[in-house]
């Protein structure tokens, strides 16, 4: 069976209210060619998916944070779910734990009959 890569792009942003901070954020998130993205130090304290996408490409369709306590903490997760699915395992006020799987394609089930295997 091949291997994939993932990349996941993990970054303190000091604040995603602002929105000369937009651009950046998008920026680095095409450049890095990430799967997942892990934003910590947020400042926000709520999330929807109107506000994530001034900043994140629209394959991120998946999400999860945890708020800010006033201006300080925060965290966001995104992912794209064409290629993992997440569950939330673990969500505390300092911290956020996402278990991913792959998410297999029709045509990689096709081609791969090892993941067929019982």
């Amino acid at each position: 069976m091949g291997t994939r890569n993932w990349t996941i792009l993990c970054w303190n942003v000091r604040g995603i209210n602002a929105t000369e901070k937009w651009d950046a954020v998008r920026d680095k998130i095409e450049e890095s060619a990430s799967s997942v993205i892990c934003l910590q130090e947020t400042k926000k304290e709520t999330f929807d998916i109107s506000f994530i996408r001034k900043f994140a490409p629209r394959r991120f369709d998946h999400f999860d944070y945890v708020p800010s306590v006033g201006a300080s903490g925060g965290i966001l997760v995104l992912w794209n779910s064409a290629v993992f699915s997440g569950i939330v395992t673990d969500k505390q006020s300092f911290g956020l734990t996402v278990s991913f799987t792959a998410t297999h394609t029709r045509r990689d089930l096709e081609t791969n009959h090892s993941l067929w295997t019982m």
